[in-house]
């Protein structure tokens, strides 16, 4: 970040027509307020501190502060004395987020123009389950930033993916956010301090993706990998023609907010990644067919695997280090109880052992 010299404060303190002999008193204040660095370092801190252990993967991990960075640590561009640092966030599977179907969701809302858009474009079911899956994952992480008290300020569609990007993966870059201080501030997300509940209301708002559903923009990133005809024949046909499921076993390398079964957003990029030497049309058909599988999902060390759970239980995980393997197991091969369980011990045993980020296995491999 720049520099923000007390002069910057004046000229915005003067635009909001304060006097000019009050001016003096309040330069400290404004640049705490109005000072980039200051906003971004405040919003990540508070989250720090106040985000619940499940939604800190909503946003990236906060690292700290630094005001004194030296020249020689730049190899190009322009050096700047002060940074926020953050985890190195990137279009990689890697820094890809679960966000699962929570056992007790709130409610979220789509607005009646959303769902009109919807049900008049000529959009696949897949289509429309992803888009209001996708809507619904961002607002989840913008609820969680308002219910801290902090207002972001720039929702855009690229604050929750990289540049470059197709799938989501944070809701970053808090330079223009407000975070709740008991102090009355000068102003609030370019406007007149106002209520929260108006401003979070705005920033849903902003959200719906309307432009990204008018261009099929995730029919056109998966004919990037495959052809047109293969994705349409893969988005439309019948599921009834669906061949035999198989067990699909994923590393996820961060901890999902809830371990129950994944949200269609999150999973697809998983699912892209592991078909991306089979048939093209493989993530999309699978994709489909969520509701066929059951989740289990299990945590690694390397003693070993270190705890299974269904998704009818509270996992008590943490937030170490652990490796965490979602396993989705179709529901017809009828498997449960300790069967089940010592199989997949083995399976996701093996398949850590193995470095692999993803496998499918047969039913009569398992």
């Amino acid at each position: 970040f720049p520099d923000y010299p007390e002069r910057q404060a004046a000229e915005q303190l003067w635009r909001l027509r304060i006097a000019k002999s009050q001016i003096p008193n309040l330069i400290d204040a404004a640049v705490h307020e109005f000072d980039r660095f200051f906003r971004e370092a405040r919003a990540y801190t508070h989250i720090a501190q106040f985000c619940s252990d499940r939604e800190r993967i909503y946003f990236p991990w906060f690292h700290g502060a630094v005001t004194t960075l030296d020249r020689t640590r730049f190899s190009s561009g322009h050096a700047q004395r002060r940074a926020i640092v953050l985890e190195a966030i990137k279009p990689d599977i890697r820094s890809r987020r679960i966000l699962a179907e929570s056992p007790s969701p709130s409610p979220e809302s789509y607005s009646e123009s959303c769902l009109q858009t919807l049900t008049t474009l000529h959009l696949s079911p897949f289509e429309q389950e992803w888009y209001r899956s996708l809507l619904s994952d961002r607002l989840r992480r913008l609820n969680a930033l308002h219910r801290m008290g902090i207002t972001h300020g720039d929702v855009q569609d690229w604050h929750f993916r990289l540049p470059d990007d197709f799938h989501d993966t944070v809701l970053y870059d808090f330079s223009e956010a407000y975070t709740f201080s008991p102090k009355l501030p000068f102003r609030v997300n370019h406007g007149k301090p106002r209520p929260l509940r108006r401003i979070a209301e705005g920033e849903r708002r902003r959200v719906e993706l309307q432009n990204r559903r008018t261009a099929r923009d995730l029919r056109s990133h998966l004919i990037k990998s495959s052809s047109e005809q293969l994705v349409d024949s893969a988005l439309w046909q019948p599921l009834d023609q669906e061949e035999m499921l198989e067990l699909i076993i994923l590393k996820v390398w961060t901890r999902p907010d809830y371990f129950s079964m994944p949200t269609l957003a999150s999973i697809l990029p998983f699912l892209e990644y592991l078909g991306r030497k089979l048939d093209p049309g493989w993530c999309i058909r699978r994709a489909r067919v969520l509701d066929r599988y059951m989740s289990i999902w299990a945590v690694s060390h390397d003693n070993g695997i270190q705890s299974i759970t269904t998704t009818d239980e509270e996992a008590r995980f943490g937030m170490g280090d652990g490796r965490y393997v979602l396993c989705l197991v179709p529901k017809l091969w009828g498997l449960e109880g300790t069967v089940l369980y010592e199989k997949l011990s083995d399976a996701c045993r093996s398949f850590v052992l193995s470095g692999r980020s993803g496998r499918i296995v047969e039913r009569g491999s398992f």
